[in-house]
């Protein structure tokens, strides 16, 4: 059996957006559910299960709709237990689809599977079915699908669909598996940084977004100077600031020696002319272990100027011996006040004013004021010194 045009007309629009689920794992649920329809079954799950590294496998579990978190829980406790399909379609051939019953039985396991009766109970489909779609040393990755042996869902009739989505299969998880260990390890820093109002995400050397925190998207979503382009790609609304972003994220994740390059642009805001962004870029490689030493990319952190930055200046203001009003001076900055509303604020001359933030930049070492709240964004410094980040 052929996969019919109709069906791969289908296939060939759909497989781009399965791309798009590498870097960004909250579309896994509609695309998903989209390949459940086209295959006329109930469940359909993409299942990593690591040999290494626990935290990949808590984080590469993606099922449509239908599949409550409860349900991923269980389905992951007994679906792996030696008892079912699932525990043993990796030992199968690459894209060989097969109900779970009969690779059991294929392999020796002829016992009562203590796995249907859960599935029945739990989601009403009395059958599974699989494949394995990569494997090596590290672990494996499995497509399995629940139904019911009397719906309209036909094995034989999906394999040849899925014989053709096998390899796409294999590279979208293949691209899917940094992701989820960056934002495994960086989840904690970036809500801190979503309280701080500071914009973070990781790029990929293509200058693909991987990970990004709620205050970097908000500040997509405001579509003022930075977007998302082409294939997720950062990119800036004026064409010299997305060249800019283009050539530093080339060079950046190019780079031998990594300890001191970064790349510093100023975005003009569209709403405002006298107002910039400041986008801060700085490499970031994994060498070995954690990515098999094929993850290069960029960390890009930007403020945006009319949100207020609560930073907690202390550290800052007592290493650069700031004085009080100076101290004053600084806050009104990292809120995004102009020279006039800072004297307004503190009900001092606009020539006080700029003769303090002056002294300020001196002290800091700093040019302008988008280069001292870069300095305030490089420290990092929590809202409340004692507080832990969120876990």
């Amino acid at each position: 059996m052929t996969v019919s045009e109709k069906e791969f007309g289908a296939l060939n629009q759909m497989i781009p957006s399965l791309y798009e689920a590498a870097i960004s794992p909250e579309l896994w649920v509609e695309r998903l559910d989209w390949l459940a329809d086209e295959l006329g079954c109930q469940n359909a799950i993409i299942m990593h299960v690591e040999n290494i590294r626990a935290e990949i496998s808590d984080y590469s579990c993606h099922g449509n709709s239908l599949v409550t978190p409860e349900g991923f829980n269980e389905y992951i406790s007994l679906g792996l237990n030696k008892n079912d399909g699932s525990e043993y379609f990796h030992l199968q051939d690459l894209y060989r689809f097969s109900i779970g019953d009969e690779v059991r039985h294929h392999y020796g396991d002829t016992s009562p599977s203590r796995f249907y009766p859960w599935l029945e109970k739990a989601t009403g489909c009395n059958q599974a079915a699989g494949m394995c779609v990569s494997k090596n040393a590290a672990g494996y990755d499995i497509f399995t699908v629940h139904y019911r042996d009397e719906g309209r869902f036909v094995p034989d009739e999906a394999a040849p669909v899925l014989r053709l989505l096998g390899p796409h299969l294999t590279k979208v998880l293949e691209m899917n598996r940094p992701v989820h260990l960056l934002r495994h390890r960086y989840r904690g820093f970036l809500d801190v940084l979503d309280r701080l109002r500071i914009g973070v995400a990781i790029l990929n050397a293509n200058g693909e977004i991987v990970v990004v925190n709620e205050e970097f998207s908000r500040i997509l979503d405001s579509r003022d100077a930075l977007i998302i382009g082409p294939g997720q790609k950062l990119t800036a609304r004026d064409d010299q600031n997305a060249r800019q972003i283009s050539q530093a994220v080339q060079k950046l994740s190019q780079q031998t020696f990594i300890e001191k390059s970064s790349e510093n642009l100023r975005l003009n805001s569209r709403v405002n002319e006298s107002s910039a962004y400041l986008l801060d870029l700085a490499p970031l490689r994994e060498k070995q272990g954690d990515f098999g030493g094929q993850f290069s990319g960029v960390l890009a952190t930007v403020v945006d100027p009319f949100w207020y930055t609560d930073i907690n200046t202390g550290l800052l203001n007592r290493h650069f011996a700031l004085t009080r009003t100076e101290t004053d001076v600084f806050d009104a900055v990292l809120r995004g006040l102009s020279n006039r509303e800072i004297a307004e604020h503190l009900g001092k001359g606009p020539e006080t004013v700029k003769s303090q933030l002056a002294s300020v930049y001196r002290k800091t070492g700093v040019k302008d004021r988008l280069e001292l709240v870069r300095l305030a964004v490089q420290m990092i410094i929590p809202l409340n010194e004692d507080q832990s980040p969120p876990r």
